[in-house]
């Protein structure tokens, strides 16, 4: 019973989430048809660069960094929305095992599934330790990981503006984290690395760029 009620109520945050947008949306029950896998499978080598490939094609890019940039920019931002959406509603975050949260690409657009949700452990250990810093380091072969952890920074950020007021304390708290840190200028809010879109075909800079204006393609981006 004890477990029936934590899945209900798990379930019940992210359907009001989600109902805040459709960024925030994630399945949950019975995984439908389709090609669904655990998110551990965006590590692997082969899985990462057949997405990666068809997300060059779709952007009409040569470099696989910029496409990768992508990908991993889009999905940071889904599990920042999920974890800081949930905690700000529920004061508790929805846990992101990488092996029950499943993932599929739908013409570019990652979806998410959970079948049974359940509330976790803190956001950082969520996010950071379970999701995204595995994933970094199984990218970094093709995106430097100081770009990659500049995009999570600019995830967060982002992904807590789209909820408002209410989840500054919670982006406050995980900029402090030490693999943030050194990513995003607080200040300014200006970023120390690049994510490339200025490099697709067209693309510009964006608000948190550390860069003024598009740069020549011989400067260095990334860190």
């Amino acid at each position: 019973m004890a477990q029936e009620n934590a899945t209900s109520g798990a379930t019940e945050v992210l359907e009001r989430i989600a109902a805040s947008s459709p960024f925030f949306a994630v399945g949950t029950g019975e995984v439908p048809d389709g090609r669904w896998q655990p998110t551990t499978a965006l590590r692997e080598r082969t899985i990462r660069d057949h997405l990666v490939a068809a997300t060059a094609e779709r952007m009409s890019t040569d470099e696989t960094r910029v496409a990768a940039s992508t990908i991993f920019f889009a999905y940071a931002a889904r599990v920042w929305s999920i974890a800081i959406g949930s905690v700000t509603l529920s004061g508790r975050c929805i846990g992101l095992d990488p092996e029950q949260l499943l993932w599929r690409s739908d013409g570019g657009t990652v979806l998410l599934h959970v079948a049974e949700p359940r509330f976790g452990d803190a956001v950082a250990v969520e996010v950071l330790d379970r999701q995204l810093e595995p994933l970094i380091e199984a990218w970094r072969d093709v995106v430097a990981p100081g770009l990659l952890w500049g995009n999570t920074a600019s995830a967060l950020i982002g992904a807590g503006r789209m909820i408002g007021d209410a989840a500054l304390p919670h982006l406050d708290a995980l900029l402090d984290d030490p693999r943030l840190t050194g990513s995003i200028d607080r200040a300014t809010g200006k970023r120390h690395s690049c994510c490339l879109f200025y490099r697709t075909a067209n693309g510009g800079v964006c608000g948190d760029c550390p860069f003024p204006a598009p740069p020549a393609r011989s400067v260095n981006p990334f860190s």
